[in-house]
């Protein structure tokens, strides 16, 4: 499932598995008015990815950098742009990002996804990108919604689709929202699932009772539609 007509991905840094969270990361770099957003830590399986929609506060700015860190190199992350020129906030991103990472780790990895958000009005502008034959169409939506779990839960929840909308593809992600990285044998407590149903994504969430309230799980389910 590709986001977009053409995909813009930007490599982003990673740092080593001992680098804390809060460190010496990049998302505000150049930026003078600059909202830094963390986002939680993303499991990332062995030899797997992981998908994870971040946004900017409330709604307000558009995201203007962009960085990540890791439990180990071997996870490697980009994001998602859209088609335009010049590339440049608002243009090419919009109020949120989606981050995509991928592992060629043997053993559970995660990664912590990070926005730099501009301060302003509204959310970018759409693709520009024409052609002599057609241009593509509208960049594809990314809704999403975050379910906590705690131990021996099992919860549901559902993202739709506007019904001018399609539906075109989903996600599920584990995750926890610490400061510091969390214990990598959490992420084994916790199992996520998600369906497609019309223009909704049903999302199906669980864990042991050997979860600690303290790991603070999530898992996000997100549906991917186009206008």
């Amino acid at each position: 499932m590709r986001a977009f007509a053409v995909a813009f991905v930007a490599a982003l840094a990673v740092v080593a598995a001992t680098a804390p969270a809060g460190g010496a990361t990049n998302e505000c770099r150049g930026i003078q008015q600059c909202i830094r957003v963390p986002g939680p830590w993303v499991v990332v399986p062995p030899h797997g990815h992981a998908d994870y929609l971040l946004a900017c506060p409330s709604g307000r700015g558009v995201v203007g950098g962009l960085d990540a860190q890791a439990t180990s190199r071997d996870v490697r992350v980009s994001f998602d742009g859209r088609l335009g020129s010049p590339v440049q906030p608002g243009q090419t991103t919009t109020r949120y990002a989606f981050f995509r990472a991928v592992s060629i780790s043997r053993s559970t990895q995660a990664f912590q996804p990070l926005l730099g958000c501009i301060p302003v009005q509204g959310g970018g502008g759409r693709s520009t990108v024409s052609a002599r034959v057609v241009p593509v169409g509208q960049p594809l939506e990314y809704r999403s919604r975050i379910v906590v779990v705690g131990p021996g839960d099992v919860k549901f929840a559902r993202v739709s689709c506007l019904a001018t909308e399609t539906l075109v593809g989903g996600w599920h992600a584990v995750a926890f929202r610490t400061k510091q990285p969390p214990r990598l044998a959490h992420a084994g407590l916790v199992q996520a699932s998600h369906q497609l149903l019309g223009r909704t994504v049903v999302v199906t969430a669980s864990s042991t009772d050997a979860l600690s309230p303290d790991a603070h799980a999530i898992v996000q389910g997100g549906a991917v539609c186009a206008p």
